[in-house]
């Protein structure tokens, strides 16, 4: 039986989202989903999630058609505290996953040791990630994710990937959307790779509304989304995350990270690591006490 929801615009995404995957193409599609871990994929992935076990709810006997990948990229300098409680959230998707019998893998990318930071930094000499010289988001997270996202292309003629970018987070980010979108349709090429789409299905929701599906719904994998609320309301800084999916030239940067490397040089004072850190005991007692 469908979740009774009485936010309409989530319900309608939700029936996108299923047509979207029924929709007959020349190469099912696989779909690719950018996951940080952070409130906006979380969101995403949990709409996709209910929108498949409804399928399931309506056709018992279906196969399903296309292939669906969870994207998490590992910088290998990641703010140990977000690495921690990412580390869970992928076993507990894996795990649901195979139980629940969806078509739905965890994939975990790296950048290549030439483009990690200490190789880069110590190894080649490269100065710290500065404003006028910031390679860090390119080469470690952006391009061991696209390459990733080249090869299943490779491998299947053309993907849909799909994001949680939002008309709301800012100006900027609402008239990159814009640009690329084509009116009347749900799909937009991919700026930077040849035969991928985007397909962003929470890009009307508010903030407000992001947080609604997280919080007035239990996670579709097993999770407590309550640990989630709470690293972002111990994390104080500025409310944005690094990308893990490129899909315009906005991306490539994200100096004011809100959990970002603990590396990063980009900022003065690492609030969100100091804050997080401070507070690791309600981690201790909840990440930590999950099997």
């Amino acid at each position: 039986m469908k979740k009774e929801i009485k936010n309409q615009r989530i319900r309608d995404i939700i029936e996108e989202i299923k047509e979207q995957y029924l929709e007959e193409d020349r190469y099912n599609r696989p779909w690719i989903v950018g996951f940080s871990g952070g409130k906006d994929s979380t969101a995403v992935l949990t709409l996709v999630w209910m929108a498949l076990q409804e399928l399931r709810e309506e056709n018992p006997d279906m196969a399903w058609k296309r292939s669906i990948y969870v994207v998490c990229n590992d910088t290998l300098v990641e703010n140990p505290v977000i690495e921690e409680y990412v580390n869970t959230v992928l076993k507990h998707i894996r795990q649901a996953a195979r139980a629940q019998k969806l078509p739905i893998k965890v994939e975990v990318t790296q950048p290549e040791m030439e483009d990690r930071f200490w190789y880069c930094t110590i190894g080649k000499g490269y100065p710290v990630p500065n404003n006028a010289f910031r390679f860090c988001t390119e080469r470690m997270k952006i391009k061991p994710t696209s390459k990733f996202i080249i090869d299943k292309v490779a491998g299947n003629g053309e993907a849909i990937i799909l994001i949680g970018t939002r008309l709301a987070e800012s100006q900027k980010r609402a008239a990159s959307i814009r640009k690329h979108e084509t009116k009347g349709h749900r799909l937009s090429r991919h700026p930077l790779t040849q035969n991928a789409y985007n397909y962003s299905p929470i890009k009307e929701l508010m903030l407000e509304e992001v947080w609604y599906i997280i919080n007035a719904f239990p996670s579709p994998w097993g999770f407590d989304n309550e640990i989630l609320f709470k690293i972002y309301m111990d994390a104080s800084s500025d409310d944005y995350e690094c990308p893990t999916v490129v899909t315009d030239e906005s991306h490539r940067s994200c100096g004011q990270s809100r959990f970002g490397c603990w590396v990063c040089t980009l900022v003065k004072e690492d609030k969100s690591m100091a804050s997080l850190i401070k507070k690791r005991t309600y981690m201790d007692a909840t990440v930590d006490g999950i099997p």
